[in-house]
């Protein structure tokens, strides 16, 4: 088969970028038999590196999608028709696109497939777009999504579930495709480079903190933990919150200013910006455990991460954190910020208890592997694909077209 992959939310920092990114290199490692092709427009493509093994298909653009998709961006019509016209023709026997978030109509392909992560924007749109305009426009292609899509891809069961529900979608074209850590995540906490990484970002070594790692957008509920934070935790405890300031996608960072002054928590809440896997890893081996209080969670990365470096998590119960991290952490009801600080203070007043659920954590990341998610998602191909004597061969190695329009 020859197989489009949709590169344009690959430049992304966050979860679609991240998910994109690792699905794409283990999908290119294990497509034997099989072409990848990664269509991405061209400011993308200075940004990203592609994997060896896949063919980049460059389309000349305005704008980079990732952007002009994000919450107060606006998608050029010209430059979305420079992208499906590439797609018509690439001569693919499957498009697939790792995130809606970047979508486009296609056609002159047989078979289309789509990543739907989560119900989040069409339940709580609120929380996601500023705008009413960018709320319609979501909307409408999501649903233009699932109508086109021969298959439905999502990450996590309780996903799969939300989406049935939302658009009466029946089993058939619905698929699990979960996530996992990125190699890098493992224990480092007796590494000596530790204390300097902590240090750049204002992370006492000595001292015990709680890590938070994800957006800063309304749904992910941070003024509640931070509030949860300020009743329970003892005074020699941090929080660090490690988040892009500079998110394309919609934030309230002033909010959670206001939250940390309004409880007099400048010395103790630490916002850190972006921070890269390198760095990141240390921050996650030498946490006292990760909280994660979003609204709704359609996997939740972080945690797997986390858990991959030995690092039990404290989480929301709403969405799929308590599938993914099951017996590995503990959980509150997000909207009770009393119940938010007790489940805190529970595992903070508890270290034995901290390093069961530690152990516990290392154990259950083992189940989360990008390799095995690249093949669920061959196997969601295959049932979609020609006769094997109609599929072209592997590419050999990466090559670029640049496409014309």
């Amino acid at each position: 088969m020859r197989i489009g992959f949709d590169g344009s939310c690959l430049s992304n920092r966050r979860g679609f970028g991240r998910f994109a990114n690792r699905l794409l290199s283990a999908l290119v490692r294990q497509a034997e038999g099989h072409e990848v092709v990664v269509v991405i427009d061209e400011p993308s493509a200075a940004t990203v590196e592609l994997p060896e093994g896949a063919t980049a298909r460059i389309v000349g653009v305005r704008d980079a999608p990732s952007a002009s998709a994000s919450a107060r961006g606006r998608r050029r019509l010209r430059d979305m028709l420079a992208m499906s016209r590439s797609v018509a023709g690439a001569r693919l026997d499957l498009m697939y696109f790792p995130a809606t978030y970047t979508f486009y109509p296609v056609w002159g392909v047989p078979r289309l497939v789509v990543t739907m992560h989560d119900t989040l924007p069409l339940e709580h749109p609120e929380l996601v777009f500023p705008t009413r305009r960018g709320r319609a426009a979501w909307m409408l292609k999501e649903y233009v999504a699932v109508r086109s899509a021969d298959r439905i891809v999502t990450v996590s069961e309780t996903s799969k579930r939300f989406l049935k529900q939302r658009f009466r979608l029946s089993d058939d074209r619905l698929r699990v495709v979960g996530e996992g850590p990125d190699p890098i995540f493992r224990p480092m906490g007796d590494d000596p480079r530790a204390e300097a990484v902590l240090e750049r970002y204002g992370v006492s070594a000595s001292a015990r903190f709680l890590l938070y790692v994800g957006g800063l957008s309304p749904h992910k509920n941070l003024p509640r933990l931070i509030e949860g934070f300020a009743r329970s935790a003892p005074a020699d405890v941090s929080l660090v919150l490690v988040g892009d300031l500079n998110d394309v996608f919609h934030t309230h960072i002033p909010e959670i200013r206001r939250t940390i002054a309004d409880h007099a928590l400048e010395d103790r809440v630490i916002l850190t910006g972006f921070v890269p896997d390198a760095d990141l890893v240390f921050l996650y081996s030498r946490a006292y455990a990760l909280a994660l209080p979003s609204l709704l969670e359609g996997f939740g990365l972080p945690a797997v991460e986390a858990m991959a470096c030995g690092t039990p998590v404290v989480a929301s119960r709403a969405g799929s954190l308590p599938e993914v991290v099951g017996d590995a952490g503990l959980f509150f009801d997000p909207l009770n910020v009393d119940e938010i600080g007790r489940t805190l203070g529970a595992i903070l007043d508890d270290p034995g208890r901290r390093d069961e659920l530690a152990a516990m954590a290392l154990r259950r990341s083992a189940r989360f592997d990008w390799d095995r998610s690249a093949l669920d998602l061959l196997a969601c191909f295959e049932e979609l694909s020609p006769p094997r004597s109609a599929s072209r061969p592997h590419a050999a190695g990466s090559r670029r077209v640049r496409e014309r329009s």
